[in-house]
């Protein structure tokens, strides 16, 4: 779980998740904690002794991508739910996920109802179609969707061949994850507004037209990285045992 500047609501996110989880389940609640300076990081570590919560704290701002690169590092456990820590997942929708962990390489929430502003589901939508044109992807619902579930050899396979995505790194795993051959199956689940005035938020207005230029330029790079691959035939398939199915690509949605 990723988090900047989220004083306000992480006690609450991660206590959700926690107390939906531990009753059924076993489990670790790694942070990724990307240089705040509200707070974050005293109430996560005040979290750690009352919880399995570890925090990884981090002097100075990462970003998302590498925050939750680092994150994931961590994680010694045999399967990894990702989600934000803006409080917009809804924790009952994880069994939705853990019920299809057998059914595909990588289960990814599809969210069904976005709560995001319009302008942040109008840019996703357009990236998203252009992902969909350039790379040949399935026609996936949510390509850029955080709540997803996974074996952890499969996240670290993927994630350990990221390079330019920085504010969207699910629109590059997703495309990565594909090409390499790993299967993908969508779940709906639920979206909510965020918890609190006071949480971050990457996709300000005023921030869009530069990260619209990011992204479209480094889109052009991960294709042009990839069909280099195709043609000196170097692309890196899924692990044997990486996959409780067929290493294919191919959408599935419930």
């Amino acid at each position: 779980m990723p988090v900047h500047n989220e004083a306000g609501i992480i006690e609450e996110v991660i206590s959700q998740f926690y107390d939906e989880i531990s009753a059924k389940i076993p489990l670790k609640v790694v942070v990724a904690e990307d240089g705040s300076t509200d707070g974050t990081k005293e109430i996560l570590r005040q979290l750690a002794t009352t919880m399995p919560v570890y925090p990884l704290l981090a002097d100075e701002r990462k970003g998302y991508s590498k925050g939750l690169i680092d994150g994931l590092a961590k994680v010694d456990t045999e399967f990894v739910c990702f989600s934000d820590s803006d409080g917009q997942h809804l924790p009952a929708d994880f069994w939705k996920l853990w019920e299809r962990r057998n059914d595909a390489d990588i289960v990814s929430g599809w969210r069904v109802n976005r709560a995001d502003a319009l302008h942040r589901r109008l840019m996703s939508s357009v990236f998203q179609s252009m992902a969909r044109t350039m790379f040949g992807l399935p026609r996936f619902h949510d390509i850029t969707g955080p709540y997803k579930l996974m074996r952890t050899r499969t996240a670290k396979q993927v994630a350990g061949e990221f390079k330019y995505m920085r504010e969207s790194f699910w629109t590059e795993f997703t495309i990565r994850a594909c090409g390499m051959g790993f299967k993908i199956v969508e779940v709906p689940v639920g979206h909510r507004n965020r918890f609190g005035e006071g949480s971050t938020q990457v996709y300000k207005l005023s921030k869009v037209p530069s990260i619209a230029w990011r992204q479209s330029r480094d889109l052009v790079r991960l294709w042009r990285e990839e069909r280099t691959k195709k043609k000196t035939g170097s692309v890196v398939g899924p692990h044997a045992e990486s996959s409780p199915g067929t290493s294919r690509r191919n959408s599935k949605t419930t």
